[in-house]
């Protein structure tokens, strides 16, 4: 796992500067800590299934997180 594109957060967070620098088939990676989850997907997935994200104020601003993990991640957990 490339720790240079890993996230621990509480919730499931999206942050604009660790996402926006990737390429578009660059993967990161979040552990969810709340949850004890892990979601890996590429910059192209981020962009393409959490739109609404992307055209946030909060992610516009900086970074969104979610109180609760919207059924549209689970496509991309993997097993911790």
């Amino acid at each position: 796992m490339n720790k240079q594109h890993y996230f621990d957060y509480a919730r499931l967070t999206f942050m604009k500067k660790n996402i926006d620098s990737l390429n578009d088939d660059e993967s990161f990676t979040i552990y969810v800590r709340n949850d004890n989850e892990t979601f890996t997907m590429t910059k192209k997935d981020f962009y393409e299934t959490f739109s609404n994200v992307v055209n946030s104020k909060s992610y516009k601003s900086g970074n969104y997180n979610y109180l609760k993990t919207p059924s549209k991640a689970y496509k991309y957990l993997v097993k911790n």
